[in-house]
């Protein structure tokens, strides 16, 4: 195995110093590190799916030809980058709405049109981060582990997880719902096959031990973004409070509009899903929260067309985010937020992208045999 290479990098940064500690990002500097996140975030996806192939082969050798396919690679699915968004641009433009609405439609019917609309790029390309990643051959792999029956299910997780995780697993199964919320198992080593794939793609466990309770953690490296820990939260908060006027002046036209009083959340995003899903009936079949939903216009409510009203709700919150000045150098402005920070760190983004590519030629040696 290749042992982990993490290059000292040198970067060369075109860069507007506002103070001896503030640094501001110009447009070179987005249009990088931007794409080097979109690189990284297709590696992850890449090697989740290698490390998925690893786990299977080894299954196999146990004599396991059906699998769970979430369970080969850990259950933890990477963050999916698409670009730097603001939540602003979650209210699709005119185009946007004239093509697809919402994207709801998609969502809440299973018409012709609907099946149409889920390959088309546009609309893809709109859903992207929201959906994140996926792969619809889970679904079906997942319904022919389960019909393999339960007994099938606990030889391969003693296969999969090895025997002291076996044993965990088994206590986990049989706690009722409340005693699972509740519990706070130990963590089991990792096993079998799973510690065999640890090993091939990583290079073995990580160790860590908690300073106050001396229990000891196993994991395998993290292979997120470094976008996790600079505080996508608080960034959106401070954005949305920077734009409350084109907010209020947004929400003033959606009441004269006819949709009544709306809200931005404190991160900017807008109650869509779950105003919609009231106009389509709930067909998801899950719930709006009524603390966060607004409530449904007579019109709404006596639609007989859910779709088509989709659709003319799209078009009116695209034309009152450009009069309210919700696309005046919004994205811009997002995008110089979100890599101002991240350009002392600029060598750590390089290093996790080649940590991906390393990882990633481990499992790809060991599957070619």
């Amino acid at each position: 195995m290749r042992r982990l290479l993490i290059t000292a990098l040198t970067v060369s940064l075109a860069l507007t110093a506002c103070s001896e500690d503030e640094l501001v990002a110009t447009d070179d500097d987005i249009a990088r590190i931007e794409q080097s996140l979109i690189r990284g975030s297709e590696l992850s996806w890449e090697l989740l799916g290698a490390e998925s192939r690893v786990a299977s082969l080894c299954m196999q050798d146990e004599g396991f030809t059906v699998h769970d396919p979430i369970q080969l690679f850990g259950n933890g699915i990477p963050h999916r980058f698409v670009g730097f968004d603001s939540e602003y641009s979650r209210i699709p433009t005119v185009e946007q709405a004239e093509l697809f609405g919402f994207g709801m439609f998609t969502r809440f019917t299973d018409t012709d049109a609907a099946e149409e609309m889920r390959e088309n790029p546009d609309y893809l390309a709109y859903m992207a981060e929201e959906d994140g990643w996926w792969n619809p051959q889970w679904d079906l792999d997942r319904e022919e582990f389960e019909a393999m029956g339960t007994e099938y299910e606990a030889d391969w997780m003693e296969a999969f997880l090895g025997p002291e995780g076996f044993a965990a697993w088994q206590e986990m199964q049989a706690m009722d719902a409340e005693e699972f919320m509740e519990a706070d198992p130990e963590q089991a080593p990792p096993g079998g096959c799973e510690l065999k794939t640890i090993e091939v793609v990583y290079g073995g466990v990580q160790e860590d031990e908690d300073e106050e309770t001396g229990e000891v953690y196993w994991s395998k490296p993290d292979v997120e973004t470094p976008l996790t820990e600079i505080g996508e939260e608080g960034f959106k908060a401070e954005f949305a409070a920077d734009h409350a006027d084109q907010e209020a002046d947004f929400l003033a036209c959606v009441d004269e509009r006819g949709y009544g009083e709306w809200e931005f959340d404190e991160f900017g995003g807008l109650p869509v899903w779950e105003y919609l899903n009231l106009v389509y009936g709930e067909t998801s079949g899950m719930e709006s929260d009524p603390e966060v939903t607004p409530e449904l216009t007579d019109e709404a409510e006596d639609t007989e067309d859910p779709v088509a009203y989709e659709f003319a709700m799209a078009l009116d919150f695209a034309d009152c985010a450009e009069s309210a000045g919700l696309r005046d150098g919004i994205e811009e402005a997002w995008a110089r937020k979100y890599v101002d920070p991240l350009l002392e760190r600029e060598t750590e983004l390089y290093a996790w992208e080649e940590s991906i590519e390393e990882y990633l030629a481990n499992a790809q040696e060991y599957l070619a045999g």
